[in-house]
């Protein structure tokens, strides 16, 4: 025992490299907690809405929809964000406490550039004349920041631009059908039900689907862990956690799934919550079907939209 302990303590003396990284979140197999923070509102559109907490409130409906994340209530969001202790604090810094304060995975931030309708009439409306209504969407540095790290996962732009022409005149000054369809705008709330039945409201639609893919797609698939070096394994067993032989340069990061394998058996699934050096780190047991001991292969990591059925086929494969 005494020469294990030996060897252990150093093998990891020359890998320590301490790291501020929050514990992770107790619960099998978890899925991201997003907090999505009030945005920058640049567009000051003229209508009954709140751009910066309604367009973060609506981007979270639709990254809501997919079963790898949870986005944290609107409500509480706003309720933190009031708390006068975060004040003094800004940028990165203040969105890394404010996720910590709401237990996040993941924070949100961005800034709306331009957001709504604009109408261009072209001659005398109470005689005779044509309108074209122009339908703008630009959200730009929209940043996922991981709270464990304070570092900036990817950054996101997205630019929508939509115009619609009225090829009859307007005579006399009588209104046509997008005229209404217009001022209703200015009046329907941001996110309804009639709102994406506008003209408008079906372009923020087709525009919100695209980025919040992008964003899931950036948070739930990543380059492969690097599992070819010789230390690719469990290095030591202390109670509900363990050490494993990857870190840093092969890839791993802070909350990555993880299943351990005696030969083709898997054994448990463990969750990384400390990264300590370039080839450790230090994991939390989430599942266990067998005895865990030093020398267990490490898999590859799961999938957040795939590990819920792994998880069950493993359980399958247990019982028979």
């Amino acid at each position: 025992m005494r020469l294990l302990i030996l060897f252990f303590c150093t093998w990891v003396g020359p890998n320590l490299l301490v790291l501020d990284v929050a514990i992770a979140a107790e619960g099998p197999l978890p899925t991201l907690r997003l907090a999505l923070l009030d945005f920058e509102d640049r567009a000051g559109f003229q209508a009954e809405w709140h751009l910066s907490r309604d367009v973060p409130d609506l981007l979270g409906r639709y990254l809501d929809a997919d079963d790898a994340v949870f986005v944290i209530p609107p409500k509480e969001v706003e309720a933190v964000q009031l708390n006068k202790q975060f004040k003094k604090y800004q940028g990165i810094d203040r969105a890394v406490r404010l996720g910590q304060f709401l237990d996040a995975d993941v924070v949100i931030t961005g800034v709306v550039e331009k957001m709504g309708m604009r109408r261009v009439t072209v001659g005398n409306p109470n005689l005779a004349g044509y309108k074209s209504y122009n339908s703008v969407i630009h959200l730009s540095q929209v940043q996922l920041i991981r709270v464990a790290t304070g570092k900036i996962v990817e950054t996101f732009e997205t630019l929508r631009d939509s115009t619609e022409k009225s090829y009859g005149l307007d005579l006399f000054g009588r209104p046509r059908k997008q005229d209404r369809i217009f001022r209703e705008l200015f009046k329907v709330d941001f996110g309804s039900e009639r709102f994406f039945e506008l003209t408008f409201g079906k372009l923020v639609d087709v525009a919100f689907r695209d980025l919040s893919s992008q964003m899931i797609t950036s948070l739930t698939e990543r380059p492969p862990i690097d599992l070819s070096g010789e230390q690719a394994q469990v290095l030591a067993v202390e109670a509900d956690e363990v050490y494993l032989g990857i870190g840093i340069l092969d890839r791993v990061e802070y909350g990555d799934v993880l299943p351990l394998y005696d030969k083709e058996v898997r054994i448990a699934l463990v969750r990384v919550h400390q990264l300590i050096g370039p080839h450790l780190c230090k994991a939390e047991i989430v599942e266990k079907f067998g005895v865990i001991d030093t020398g267990l292969r490490i898999g590859q990591r799961l999938s957040r939209n795939a590990k819920e059925d792994d998880y069950n086929s493993s359980l399958d494969n247990k019982e028979q």
